[in-house]
């Protein structure tokens, strides 16, 4: 009985100070906007309570992932040895030489086998199956029928989708664009620079736009938008550093803005004025997620890859302005936005803040 006493007062203790570590981490500076401190959890087994929501968030820390609620409850919890992956509908977890994968529910209910070499990429309700040699992908369905193939002779390097379209990007410097029936509506070779490489690429949720980054030694950002079934490019921008890995391109969910990481933080394009800017972050940007609340933006960021890595979120309000920030060490984080709230999780915890503005 004691020993449960401890340890309950330990778990309150480690709630307490993390939530107090945020509080004291975030730096406003002039704003209004706000960051209340809700709950913390721990992910642990002893947490699991499958039936506490019927609404569920994804995550992925570590070698765990699951699902969790807005109450603070983790829904499923599933430990992976090598890797996953996963999205609101569905998640799989695979090994390096896996010819079968098992597609399961929040609910860990399987709903799909996908058979096959090759890696799955799970995003809102599509399932890609990116084929070895890193050089085609397939879009299949939960029965594994093949709804789409496409190869070539180059390794992809850049890859997403939305709902209106799939974007990819390969090492010789091409990048093709297909629209919501998987049709091929473009191909393209940016170009502009001595190697072509494409290392990071999107497609904006209605399929109005897309851009990508592109190249080495004079290293660009192009912004192309779609008229007619005809795409030109309306805005592109020289980084002043080259980056060597792959980064990070993100549209706005109403397609106003669109971001991009470069070497010294985030650049952001006005989808309709193509009007520039610079925000300074530090280390490389990993997720980019946007609350409805003044319209803000929150964008973390992690230097170094190292064991117990310093973790950046910087937040971002109209869009455009940085207005403060908060940092901590951890081997593994993500952010997540729902309704009024962010979530941030840290090796393994996951803690829930209330975005308002006073």
């Amino acid at each position: 009985m004691k020993n449960k006493k401890n340890i309950s007062i330990a778990t309150i203790i480690v709630f307490v100070a993390f939530l107090a570590y945020i509080i004291l981490c975030y730096k406003p500076l002039s704003t209004e906007l706000q960051l209340t401190p809700q709950w913390t959890t721990e992910i642990k087994q002893e947490n699991v309570n499958p039936k506490s929501s019927l609404k569920v968030l994804p995550f992925r820390l570590g070698q765990n992932t699951g699902y969790f609620t807005h109450e603070g409850k983790i829904a499923l919890l599933h430990n992976f040895e090598y890797k996953a992956s996963i999205c609101s509908d569905f998640f799989c977890s695979y090994m390096q030489d896996s010819r079968e994968v098992q597609i399961m529910n929040p609910e860990g209910e399987t709903i799909g086998t996908i058979k096959g070499g090759g890696f799955p990429y799970l995003t809102e309700g599509k399932i890609f199956l990116m084929l070895p040699g890193g050089a085609g992908f397939e879009l299949r369905d939960l029965n594994d029928n093949t709804l789409a193939r496409y190869e070539n002779t180059s390794p992809i390097t850049a890859f997403n989708s939305s709902p209106m379209g799939t974007i990819a990007g390969f090492a010789d410097g091409s990048l093709y664009v297909f629209n919501e029936k998987f049709d091929l509506i473009d191909r393209l070779e940016p170009g502009g620079s001595d190697y072509p490489t494409i290392l990071g690429a999107n497609i904006s949720s209605n399929g109005n736009y897309f851009a990508c980054v592109t190249g080495q030694n004079k290293q660009r950002f192009i912004l192309y938008k779609v008229e007619n079934y005809h795409n030109k490019p309306i805005f592109h921008h020289y980084l002043n550093n080259s980056i060597v890995n792959q980064t990070l391109v993100a549209f706005s969910k109403d397609e106003s803005k669109v971001y991009y990481n470069d070497a010294t933080g985030l650049g952001i394009v006005d989808t309709s004025t193509c009007k520039y800017s610079h925000i300074d972050i530090p280390g490389r940007i990993l997720d980019i997620r946007e609350s409805p609340v003044a319209k803000s933006v929150f964008v973390l960021s992690k230097e170094k890859d190292t064991v117990n890595s310093k973790y950046t979120v910087s937040v971002i309000e109209q869009q455009k302005y940085k207005t403060g920030s908060f940092s901590f060490n951890a081997n593994s984080a993500f952010i997540l936005t729902d309704e009024n709230a962010l979530f941030i999780g840290k090796d393994d915890k996951i803690s829930k803040l209330i975005i308002s503005k006073e």
